[in-house]
């Protein structure tokens, strides 16, 4: 367990230049650079970490990257996360393996943990077991109040980040922005096994679409089976539940079911595609999977939250400085050139998804041109430009 170091009455006696709620990737990343800036920052989590989550737990190029450019490359080798070769994509028993280049598997108990671990060594403060909600704006500051049962107490900070994830309503209950749902989106489905079947190897991500949804699989650093879906609600509905709708799915490549796949306590998601009105107004900026999220694809969905976090932090440090509505414009119009925009790979891929028998097309396809999957490769992994010039 990682204690924090900080009591909730020790934070409601000061005043902080950031608190950041929600400490996963996005949120961990922004402390520890926001830290490394000797800025006073408190990190916010409603759980206790390490903590279970709903990820397919996959790092893609763009995202390694970016962990390299912040110094925090390390935290993989130091962890023994796991390069990911290939991946075998399948579909109605066809199934096709093409390479990776530069991807790796991490648990996101380990990688936020580190990240977490990583912004105290820096000098921030960390509080679990917290409820966050936003209170008043002022001239300058915005004000944050802190629960823990009931016990509730008032604090304030000059910037305020929402980084409270894919279900967040930090900016929604307070009626500064709306949450679209687009129509008809799945909702996200995950468990990991022990003891998998040894046809699930090191190295290999594995991945299958069929009706009402799809899964991938892959081994984490301390040999479980990691499965992340994207499911219908009406077929979890019509099969019983999440586990026998990913028993379905893997019967359909005849690939082997992990022991008590049915019965193992999957874990669920709100709506995962979605997105905020606004990504920034006055004193708040919002990142990670908050400010907006589509079905993801290798790795992107954490790319996206390390991007975000290394681009708003200087923006943030300007901001504890010294006010101005401008730095808000500058992160709604850097989110949509550099976040927005590599979404819409993930868009596509979603709607390939939904269609099983396209999915058997693009397989055949590729098994005859298997030099067709490199250039989607190759985008995933390719790294945002260096936030470090803003």
């Amino acid at each position: 367990m990682i204690k924090p170091n900080i009591s909730i009455e020790e934070c409601a006696s000061q005043i902080w230049d950031v608190i950041i709620v929600g400490a996963g990737t996005a949120g961990g990343l922004a402390a520890v650079l926001l830290a490394r800036k000797k800025l006073r920052v408190l990190l916010v989590d409603r759980q206790a970490f390490p903590r279970p989550k709903v990820c397919g737990c996959c790092l893609n190029g763009n995202a390694i990257a970016t962990l390299k450019e912040t110094g925090l490359h390390h935290l993989l080798t130091e962890n023994q996360a796991i390069s990911i070769n290939e991946m075998c994509l399948g579909s109605k028993k066809i199934n096709h393996t093409f390479p990776l280049q530069r991807q790796m598997v991490l648990s996101r108990e380990c990688l936020d943990s580190s990240l977490i671990k990583e912004a105290m060594l820096e000098g921030a403060f960390f509080l679990d077991t917290t409820l966050a909600e936003l209170g008043k704006l002022t001239t300058s500051s915005r004000e944050v109040f802190l629960k823990q049962g009931e016990l509730q107490l008032l604090s304030t900070a000059k910037i305020v980040v929402a980084a409270d994830g894919l279900g967040g309503r930090l900016l929604v209950r307070k009626n500064i922005t709306t949450h679209l749902a687009s129509t008809n989106t799945r909702i996200g489905a995950g468990v990991t096994l022990l003891d998998p079947p040894d046809f699930y190897k090191n190295g290999t991500l594995f991945m299958t679409s069929g009706n009402g949804g799809y899964v991938g699989l892959v081994r984490l650093e301390d040999g479980r089976l990691d499965l992340a879906a994207a499911f219908d609600p009406l077929a979890i509905k019509k099969h019983g539940g999440m586990g026998p709708l990913a028993k379905s799915l893997l019967q359909e490549m005849d690939w082997p079911l992990p022991l008590n796949l049915e019965f193992a306590p999957w874990r669920g998601t709100p709506a995962l595609t979605g997105r905020i009105e606004q990504v920034a107004t006055e004193r708040l900026f919002v990142i990670g999977d908050a400010a907006g999220y589509i079905e993801p694809f290798t790795g992107e969905g954490m790319a996206w939250a390390f991007t975000g976090a290394n681009f708003v932090a200087p923006l943030i440090a300007k901001g504890v400085g010294c006010w101005e509505p401008e730095l808000a414009k500058q992160w709604i119009s850097k989110y949509k050139s550099h976040i927005t925009k590599r979404q819409g790979v993930c868009k596509t891929a979603a709607f390939l998804l939904r269609w099983p028998l396209l999915v058997k097309l693009a397989l055949m396809g590729l098994k005859v041109f298997p030099f067709l999957s490199k250039p989607v490769v190759a985008m995933l992994d390719k790294p945002n430009k260096a936030a470090t010039s803003i």
